[in-house]
């Protein structure tokens, strides 16, 4: 197996998994079905993992058990995937954009590709809107490995928009003393429309950490992948 290493457990036994570059590129993982079957094994049942071709934008798929076994499924457009379907992990591949799991107590989760233009666009508070359309009441989040502030440039009128729309809060500063987008406070504050307060995150750097591909920093092509599925495995 290639080692999808559990990164995070929410409190209701649904867990986020993660790799780094020592799997090599994510998209193969998911082509090949050797992430899904690392998943069954781990789980000791069978996932269907399921992810999207995503295209930074504010679309938002419900996708079950049903369509992801439909022989003629292709990935939906879109950077946003909400289920209730246990049977499924849900999966987003990134490089510097933050991945963003979604979880309520009532078992509907989702998984988000956060870019600075999905935030820009709305697709934090329009995924929370498809989940509680499902039923979901109180939701938490968990904001996988994604690029800092301190590690790259972002200036200009998106910045001014950005701010604009979630609050100077989300305007940051590289290590070397020029402004740049906080995409992690900009997670945070548009989730907050929504009242969605229970936020977590990992503090690794996808830039200047050692363990990740980056494209920004490094022109890496390579993806990692970010899964949420149900708890309950064997390990």
């Amino acid at each position: 197996m290639f080692g999808l290493r559990l990164l995070y457990r929410f409190e209701n036994g649904i867990n986020v998994y993660f790799t780094n570059k020592d799997e090599g590129d994510a998209r193969s993982l998911v082509s090949k079905g050797i992430a899904e079957a690392e998943l069954t094994d781990k789980l000791g049942r069978q996932i269907r993992l399921v992810t999207a071709h995503q295209v930074h934008s504010e679309i938002v798929n419900i996708v079950d058990s049903r369509w992801a076994m439909a022989p003629d499924a292709d990935l939906p457009d879109g950077d946003a995937l909400v289920t209730r379907d246990d049977k499924l992990g849900l999966g987003i591949l990134v490089a510097d954009c933050a991945p963003v799991a979604l979880v309520s107590d009532e078992g509907v989760f989702a998984a988000v590709h956060a870019g600075w233009q999905g935030v820009y666009k709305g697709i934090l508070p329009q995924t929370v809107k498809v989940m509680r359309s499902l039923g979901a009441t109180e939701i938490s989040a968990y904001v996988a490995p994604s690029i800092k502030s301190e590690c790259y440039e972002f200036r200009g009128e998106e910045l001014q928009q950005m701010s604009q729309i979630l609050g100077p809060s989300v305007v940051g500063q590289t290590s070397w003393a020029t402004v740049s987008l906080d995409l992690l406070e900009s997670i945070k504050q548009s989730l907050k429309t929504e009242a969605v307060t229970r936020i977590d995150a990992s503090q690794d750097c996808t830039a200047c950490g050692g363990d990740y591909f980056s494209y920004r920093a490094r022109q890496s092509p390579e993806r990692h992948l970010m899964v949420i599925v149900g708890g309950g495995g064997r390990r």
